[in-house]
């Protein structure tokens, strides 16, 4: 079971964040999930609050990638060291222009139900790099935190 809970993080990191391909959330992610995927956020609900948490990033970050830094499983728990890798979609006068490359590192914590589904995630990341990217203001706005 537990290889199969990391597959299941693994195709969340990579298809569904990386390439895009939301309609894999249902069945990557339980119905009834509770996810904490920015503590700052607050719980993000189901495929459907994933799905709108993941298009607020694609619309301030392209080229978002993600690599698997380590990984591990005990019993119903995985825990995921991860690097993002993604283009900064804006720009303005106090931060350099559009394109800038950054570079975010964290850590997940996902809990499956017997299927494999995710019923529960937490991360912390590194929100220091997103900070000091021009589209930071973007991305809070949208998810109404107060920076």
């Amino acid at each position: 079971m537990s290889e199969k809970n990391m597959k299941m993080v693994s195709r969340l990191l990579q298809e569904v964040w990386t390439e895009g391909n939301l309609s894999l959330l249902t069945e990557l992610v339980a119905a009834d999930s509770v996810s904490y995927p920015m503590p700052q956020f607050g719980a993000v609900n189901g495929p459907e609050g994933y799905k709108q948490f993941i298009a607020v990033y694609k619309g301030a970050f392209h080229d978002m990638a993600f690599t698997i830094e380590d990984q591990f499983a005990s019993g119903n728990k995985v825990a995921t060291r991860w690097t993002s890798t993604v283009t900064d979609a804006a720009g303005d006068a106090m931060h350099s222009d559009a394109g800038e490359q950054v570079k975010i590192d964290g850590t997940t914590i996902t809990h499956h139900d017997n299927s494999g589904k995710i019923i529960a995630e937490w991360a912390t990341w590194d929100t220091h790099s997103l900070l000091q990217s021009a589209a930071a203001p973007q991305v809070f706005d949208q998810l109404s935190i107060r920076i």
